[in-house]
């Protein structure tokens, strides 16, 4: 928005001054001016009033007006002096531009589109073009029309390379195609020109966030979650706001880079230790490292901290996930059970039963074991006290015992 209101500023200071010699009221007008240059918003209004006052017809008088109004966040009077200026004087392109940003900036899209389509943009001077294009694009955007704004952008940003807001632009309205891929490529761009624009590597991070999750290839998804995990890396060392270390910590969850992720969301955590979306994306981190009690205690802190809706249902199955590692099945069914699955309460339900039989098993085979045990140790003191015979008679059973034991047990 600043970079905005100083374009702004120094194209209707220019403009003031090429009409300032054919202004009669020249008093109020060089007062106007001079106000305006000094960014004294009030004082711009109340002189540039008494000019259209005084000179009705006069359509930069109420150009300036309009801007001036339009930045002491007069919108609605702004909105009324701009479409003055460009009623009596439909030939400036830059009164079209002031209105097409006012009509923008008070969410009347359709009306900024219908002014600013049928403008030539090479009718337009150079030091304008850009603007225009980005106020076209931004109008033609939200009225669904995306395509129209990629068109008239590229065709700027062969003539105005370095400039990321046309990149951002452009981005946004390959978004709004559903082309994630231009989008991102757009997105970074757009942040490699401005590495100070947070909203662009916010986009570009997420961007490639969301082509991995929908990737059905396994190496596109690990480039595009490492170049997110980059770019939201930049952004939280720069910055380290919890929204730009979450998404670092996101990205590096998707490259399967768990140790780095973790990383990220314990700075997270630091910020905002009652968010239960980080404890959440803490626990995957922590279950893939196979750190499976601290996993759980991380899931449990997300519950502690409200977790509801779709996030509640994930934690639970999360849970019951981490209990299914642990082989502890009846925990692993209580929280799939919380979580609404019914297939995998089932799936546990099985596993559980067939445990249960193995523990049945395994005692009847350690009572067996035990059997086969105490009758070698009853052979051997037959021996000892030279009974013989009773000693042959076990041993002879020792042979078919230990086969029949090592056909059920091992």
């Amino acid at each position: 928005m600043k970079s905005r209101v100083s374009r702004a500023t120094v194209t209707a200071a220019v403009l003031a001054l090429l009409l300032a010699a054919s202004v009669p009221a020249r008093a109020e007008w060089n007062k106007g001016l001079e106000a305006y240059k000094t960014q004294d918003w009030a004082t711009a209004v109340k002189e540039f009033e008494e000019v259209t006052k005084t000179n009705p017809d006069y359509a930069g008088a109420y150009y300036m007006l309009g801007v001036s109004q339009r930045a002491l966040g007069q919108l609605s009077p702004a909105l009324a002096s701009l479409r003055k200026a460009v009623e009596l004087d439909g030939n400036q392109a830059s009164y079209k531009l002031a209105l097409g940003q006012a009509l923008l900036q008070a969410n009347q899209y359709q009306d900024a589109y219908a002014l600013l389509k049928p403008l030539n943009i090479s009718s337009i001077e150079s030091a304008h073009r850009s603007n225009y294009a980005l106020l076209f694009a931004q109008a033609a955007t939200k009225t669904n029309r995306p395509q129209e704004a990629i068109s008239v952008l590229n065709a700027q940003v062969r003539a105005d390379s370095k400039n990321p807001r046309l990149q951002q632009a452009l981005g946004a309205a390959y978004n709004a195609t559903g082309d994630e891929a231009k989008a991102f490529a757009a997105f970074k761009k757009a942040f490699d020109l401005d590495p100070t624009d947070q909203t662009s590597g916010r986009n570009a991070a997420r961007a490639a966030i969301s082509i991995a999750r929908r990737s059905n290839s396994n190496a596109e998804k690990a480039r595009f979650y490492t170049e997110g995990a980059q770019i939201a890396e930049r952004l939280a060392n720069s910055w380290p706001a919890f929204e730009h270390q979450l998404i670092a910590g996101e990205a590096w969850l998707g490259a399967k880079n768990y140790s780095k992720a973790l990383s990220w969301f314990e700075k997270a955590k630091a910020q905002q230790p009652r968010n239960p979306l980080v404890h959440y994306y803490a626990a995957q981190s922590l279950t893939s490292l196979n750190r499976l009690d601290p996993a759980i205690g991380e899931l449990q802190e997300a519950l502690n901290n409200d977790a509801s809706g779709k996030l509640r249902t994930q934690v639970y199955n999360q849970g019951g996930f981490v209990y299914d590692r642990k082989k502890d099945y009846k925990r692993a069914i209580q929280w799939y059970r919380e979580a609404g699955n019914q297939k995998m309460v089932a799936q546990m339900q099985d596993k559980q039963g067939k445990a249960d039989q193995n523990i049945a098993a395994e005692k009847e085979c350690a009572d067996f074991r035990k059997k086969i045990d105490a009758l070698k140790f009853q052979a051997q003191e037959f021996q000892k006290i030279g009974d013989i015979e009773s000693a042959k008679l076990l041993l002879e059973q020792l042979p078919v015992l230990e086969k029949d034991y090592t056909e059920r047990c091992r």
